[in-house]
């Protein structure tokens, strides 16, 4: 495929790959695109399929006990998507789910796992970017013991804001690829819980919400809030 110059969110997986390591992974599948709101993987599914994303955001979601949907994260561009049924070889553990229009390269696990197998860099990066999720889990599984539903929320859109702000004038402004429903269900929390929560925010003058835009005033207050270091 020659490489992608869509532009890679750091620390992703392509993004950690040099620009011939990366065109050599894409070159190992086909290009697809997803619209918004396909589902790309489903929970349970026993298959080795990867997809590599180059353009646009997903939300990794699992069914709850009561059948809502769990967000458990968002993937961006550079993000490799289907690693741990590659990596064990069982059924997928999380549904994967378009915010937005996807551009993507599918592989089959067989043929990745033969160019792991013949570039060791390269399986060292993916074991990095694994061992960050089970990080990345941990910490959320902590917040969601010790914080209360507002300390949840600032943990989330200071996340939002170290992936995509952009520092203006002092403040930083966050692009919302989720609903409310939808930062509820990252959250933790009912949307009734996180409208007030975002009301206090905005009250506290931390913070200010737009149509899918968050500008965050006090970064400093959300992260004691969310119990982060400075």
């Amino acid at each position: 495929m020659g490489g992608s110059t869509t532009p890679l969110v750091a620390g992703t997986f392509l993004a950690r790959l040099t620009p011939e390591e990366r065109a050599a992974v894409e070159a190992l599948g086909r290009p697809a695109s997803f619209p918004r709101g396909s589902v790309i993987m489903f929970e349970g599914e026993p298959e080795e399929r990867l997809i590599l994303a180059l353009g646009g955001r997903v939300k990794i979601t699992r069914a709850g006990p009561d059948g809502r949907e769990i967000i458990l994260g968002i993937r961006d561009p550079g993000d490799l998507l289907g690693e741990l049924a590659f990596i064990d070889r069982r059924p997928r553990s999380a549904t994967v789910v378009a915010l937005e229009p996807i551009q993507a390269v599918i592989m089959s696990g067989s043929r990745f796992r033969e160019h792991l197998e013949q570039t060791p860099r390269v399986a060292v990066v993916l074991l990095e970017v694994v061992a960050g999720r089970f990080r990345e889990a941990t910490l959320n599984r902590l917040q969601f013991a010790a914080l209360d539903t507002m300390g949840r929320l600032a943990a989330r859109i200071l996340e939002l804001a170290e992936r995509y702000g952009e520092n203006v004038n002092g403040s930083i402004e966050v692009p919302l690829p989720l609903s409310q429903e939808e930062l509820a269900s990252w959250t933790g929390a009912s949307r009734t819980g996180v409208a007030q929560a975002l009301q206090d925010l905005r009250e506290l003058g931390w913070l200010e919400t737009q149509r899918g835009q968050i500008t965050v005033r006090d970064p400093a207050a959300l992260r004691a809030r969310a119990g982060a270091t400075p």
